[in-house]
């Protein structure tokens, strides 16, 4: 399976996103066009649907005995759920990691959204709340986790299972923490995901782990054309004194 990096511009804000207070680990950067992405061509860590009339779907991946499994909401298909290593994503670093929240909500609302939220459930909650990315060890030891902020409205994009998404990453304290813990902890890390949406109408609702691509901003930009500029002048001189 390959992986398209994800490019977005540098602390760039969501329209489609309330802004996450800065205790947040996972905050949110800039909706992405997800074009003919269903849940089986991408790296799908977490399928979620409510049951019923249910308003909140809650669930998530734990590792067991080193083996993926789903719990609460979670979809159990082959497809529908990852633990995923940084390798699977061909990337080296926290600041790397985006994951991919798409929303496919068929309710009424001028956008569909959902509301981040605490989990639930009796057993397992604290890998469900709002977002939350789980780590653990090679040996499948649990390590550490990073949480995006609850009360955060995510507006959907656009409609349909892979047609838009959410991207959120790490903030620089949380991305240093990773990686200190991956340096203390030799070997490939292993990754799962859990969420709580309230306000949900139906789902599905599907988080992938892709590559993060940062794009200089328009400033960056306008300086690297400066500098580019400048040394066609400078040559342009040494051509004419020769």
């Amino acid at each position: 399976m390959t992986y398209k990096p994800i490019a977005l511009a540098a602390a760039a804000l969501a329209a489609g996103l309330a802004a996450a207070p800065a205790s947040a680990d996972l905050v949110p950067l800039t909706p992405v066009q997800l074009t003919g992405q269903g849940v089986g061509a991408k790296l799908t860590t977490v399928f979620l649907q409510g049951q019923g009339a249910a308003t909140t779907e809650s669930g998530g991946v734990m590792l067991v005995g080193g083996v993926a499994t789903p719990f609460g909401d979670a979809g159990t298909g082959a497809s529908q759920f990852h633990s995923f290593t940084f390798a699977d994503l061909a990337i080296t670093n926290p600041s790397q990691l985006a994951l991919i929240v798409d929303l496919a909500e068929p309710g009424s609302e001028s956008p569909p959204s959902v509301t981040t939220a605490a989990s639930p459930l009796a057993t397992n909650a604290a890998f469900a709340n709002t977002i939350t990315l789980n780590v653990y060890s090679a040996a499948g030891v649990f390590l550490e986790r990073h949480s995006a902020a609850a009360s955060l409205t995510l507006n959907q994009v656009a409609a349909g299972v892979g047609g838009s998404g959410l991207v959120f990453g790490l903030n620089a304290a949380e991305q240093a923490t990773l990686a200190a813990t991956m340096l203390a902890n030799p070997g490939n890390e292993i990754f799962t995901v859990g969420a709580t949406f309230a306000n949900a109408q139906g789902g599905p609702e599907t988080i992938s782990a892709a590559p993060l691509v940062a794009v200089p901003e328009p400033e960056t930009y306008a300086l690297m054309i400066a500098g580019i500029g400048a040394l066609g002048f400078v040559a342009r001189r040494r051509r004419s004194r020769s």
